[in-house]
Parts: structure tokens; C-alpha cells; sequence
């Protein structure tokens, strides 16, 4: 009776350990996990902020590019005075302006997409028409190899010493 109780013991205590190996196992893998989602993290983290600096440095230049096109584009100081008694008719022409130009821009960029998708389909076109000349061509050669053997098939039987005559068909 008491070795049955000492087996079931050892049954246990094995399982016991085994589930503890398991337990430990695990929690390394999650520990694994976690450190590789936090590098993660940091990775998206540190590009966002790259992505937002690079961004404020473009606003800042575009500002800059903006105001002093716009200082460029008033004729005289009297203008000037009176842009600056309003700031709020300045405020709305210069960011009126700046959504023209960013309009602008964008319309370039979108002419220039336009005329390289026109390039590339004329690019495409040519080489479809060169590919279709190229297998009439090498269509043409075929009738005009096989027109020629029935030809020479044809002539070496009409005429004496032909094919028939050297055991030929």
C-alpha cells in the first residue's frame, strides 16, 4: 500500500515539475514576445517622430517659400502698411495663397503622373505593335518555308531523276 502511495507521489511530483518546466517555458516565450513588441513599438515610435519633423521642417520651408513670394509680390511699402494695419484680410490672403499654391502644386504632380502614364501607355503600344509585326514576320516565314518544300516536293516529282527515282516519296 505505501509504495502505491509512494508511486503516486512520484507520479506527481513528475507531473508537477514537468508542468513547472512547461510554466517556465512559456514565460520565456512571453518575456520574448514582449521585448520584441517593445522594439517594435520604440521602431514606430522613433519613424512618427521622423515623420512629423521631417513634416514641420517641409511646413516651415513652404511658409517661408510663401511669405516671402508673397513680401515679392507687393508693389510698393504703402501695401504693405496696410496689410499689416489688417492682420486678419493678411492672415486669410496669405493662407488663401498658400491653399492656391499648394493646389497648384498639387496639379503639377498630377499633369506630371499624367504625362508619364501616356509615355509608359505609348511605350507599351509600340512595343504590342512591335511584338505583333515581329510574329507576322516569323508567320510569314513559316508559310513561305513550307510553301517552299511543297514546291521542291512538287518539282522533284514532276521531273525525271526526281525524288521517285533516288527512293524518295
Amino acid at each position: 500500500m505505501q509504495s502505491k502511495y509512494q508511486q503516486k507521489l512520484k507520479r506527481e511530483e513528475s507531473v508537477r515539475i514537468r508542468k513547472e518546466a512547461e510554466e517556465a517555458k512559456m514565460q520565456k516565450m512571453k518575456a520574448i514576445q514582449r521585448e520584441k513588441s517593445n522594439k517594435l513599438e520604440e521602431k514606430k515610435k522613433l519613424q512618427e517622430s521622423l515623420r512629423r519633423e521631417a513634416f514641420r521642417e517641409h511646413r516651415q520651408y513652404k511658409t517661408a517659400e510663401f511669405l516671402s513670394r508673397l513680401e515679392a509680390e507687393l508693389p510698393d511699402r504703402s501695401t504693405r502698411q496696410i496689410a499689416l494695419r489688417d492682420p486678419q484680410s493678411s492672415t486669410w490672403a496669405r493662407s488663401q495663397a498658400y491653399k492656391d499654391s499648394l493646389k497648384e502644386e498639387e496639379n503639377k504632380k498630377l499633369q506630371k503622373k499624367k504625362e508619364e502614364q501616356h509615355q509608359k501607355s505609348e511605350l507599351l503600344e509600340f512595343n504590342r505593335q512591335q511584338q505583333e509585326e515581329e510574329r507576322t514576320k516569323t508567320h510569314q516565314a513559316e508559310h513561305r518555308r513550307v510553301n517552299n518544300v511543297f514546291l521542291d516536293r512538287l518539282q522533284g516529282k514532276s521531273q525525271p531523276g526526281g525524288f521517285e527515282h533516288f527512293g524518295g516519296h
